[in-house]
């Protein structure tokens, strides 16, 4: 008992250094979420991999070298395999964020894949292994709790399925080095959970890719926050002539 209290405040303890002494945001959180890899956040404190899969883990692979992905590209990659309403992309402070219901890729309170999640998933996998920036995958559930086996709660339920997406990535070649996983449960809701469709919202995975995209050049940039011009407009003869409003 001694030995264990004296490791979770020295646990406690590096998780204040890092957060005080790490002023960069981004960096701040994949800190904190390689403690939380470390000692496991699983129910008992296991880890999501177990002895056998620590010998087996491969080598680590060559360098990635940076393709052109950008914003529009995921968007695109995207639309080609999830209905419109089953996913968001969107600039955070970490970086570019990808949002997927969890009814685009689980059966119900459950961290089991459907057959169409792997098309998803392959397509972002094949992104992600293009480019060299760090990952984080975030689960979130609703405010209904979770009591049946084998999660009883909704924080092991979002763990479940940040670590299930997490694998299937390490499966497809991604290193470990740059991924992370943590569960939210219902602490970080982008909807009212009264109502079912608040609910069908909040239930997701959140992916970050942590960065800049080597896509997404400063003139790109400019280029997608520029206005539109409005329609009411015309030129004539080099004037360019605005209609009022009537």
């Amino acid at each position: 008992m001694l030995f264990t209290s004296l490791m979770l405040i020295l646990l406690t303890f590096f998780i204040v250094l890092s957060t005080v002494g790490v002023q960069d945001f981004r960096k701040q959180r994949l800190a904190f979420n390689s403690l939380l890899g470390s000692f496991g956040i699983l129910p008992g404190g296991h880890s999501p991999y177990n002895a056998e899969e620590k010998m087996n883990m491969p080598g680590k692979p060559s360098p990635v070298t940076p393709d052109t992905v950008d914003l529009n590209q995921i968007r695109t990659v995207l639309k080609n395999t999830v209905s419109t309403s089953g996913f968001g992309v969107s600039e955070g402070k970490q970086g570019t964020i990808i949002t997927l219901k969890s009814n685009v890729l689980f059966e119900q309170e459950t961290d089991a894949f459907k057959a169409e999640a792997y098309v998803v998933l392959d397509e972002l996998a094949s992104i992600f292994n293009r480019i060299d920036n760090h990952i984080i995958i975030a689960g979130h559930t609703d405010s209904i709790p979770v009591e049946e086996p084998p999660f009883f709660s909704n924080w092991a339920l979002s763990s479940a399925r940040a670590l299930a997406v997490l694998n299937y990535f390490r499966a497809k070649g991604i290193p470990d080095e740059r991924m992370a996983a943590y569960g939210l449960s219902s602490h970080e809701p982008i909807s009212s959970n009264a109502t079912e469709y608040g609910r069908r919202l909040n239930r997701r995975v959140e992916i970050a890719v942590v960065g800049d995209l080597p896509g997404d050049t400063p003139h790109n940039k400019m280029l997608m926050e520029q206005p539109t011009e409005p329609i009411r407009t015309f030129q004539y003869k080099g004037f360019k002539f605005r209609m009022g409003e009537q």
